[in-house]
């Protein structure tokens, strides 16, 4: 594809999900190509069967832009932990890690002028941990979304005391603890009144 693009005068600028890049990382640093690609899946589907741990260290090393993506909501959580298996697998340096959630795919979003680092002009888009944030340990304390608190940990913990409190109050205005802790009140399926058979 990168030659293809060559001939007729294009650059592939990222190619996303690159899970082989390992194997042309030379070609794709000479291109100017970035890489998107997963942390640590291989071999889970016939198209990864030749993927290994160590591509996105191995395209950093050579000189490729790295990016760890994921398109699962779920893992799109914690990419900071995956970002850290880079170090694990392939020795990347904690700040190369740190790059591939942070600087690198807002350099791939051609975003990097208002995003993905800590520069004076930029949006006020910042997460504060708990712990180093390349940690399985880390919890967010703060974040900040151009510059205004969207997320703080002790405020959302008092929010949660506060319905949990409010859900308790409810439940014994309307009955329900005692109904739910009297083993005799049997309930037929979707019958949510209770009763006998």
């Amino acid at each position: 594809l990168m030659r293809v693009a060559e001939e007729f005068g294009f650059r592939i600028h990222v190619f996303q999900h690159v899970l082989e890049g390992y194997r042309v990382a030379d070609e794709m640093a000479e291109h100017g190509a970035h890489a998107s690609t997963f942390s640590d899946w291989w071999a889970y589907k016939m198209e990864a069967y030749e993927a290994i741990p160590h591509n996105a260290a191995i395209m950093t090393q050579r000189g490729v832009n790295v990016s760890i993506n994921s398109d699962s909501g779920e893992e799109g959580r914690h990419l900071n932990q995956e970002a850290a298996k880079t170090m694990k697998w392939g020795g990347l340096t904690e700040a190369e890690a740190l790059a591939t959630v942070t600087i690198n795919p807002a350099i791939q979003l051609l975003i990097d002028d208002r995003v993905g680092s800590l520069e004076a002009g930029k949006d006020a888009d910042i997460v504060l941990w708990e712990n180093y944030p390349l940690s399985s340990y880390a919890r967010v304390r703060t974040t900040y979304i151009d510059g205004e608190v969207v997320f703080d940990i002790d405020a959302d913990m008092a929010m949660r005391a506060e319905i949990a409190a409010e859900k308790a109050e409810l439940r014994e205005m309307l009955g329900e603890a005692d109904e739910d802790d009297d083993p005799d009140n049997e309930r037929e399926p979707g019958n949510r009144s209770g009763g006998g058979r």
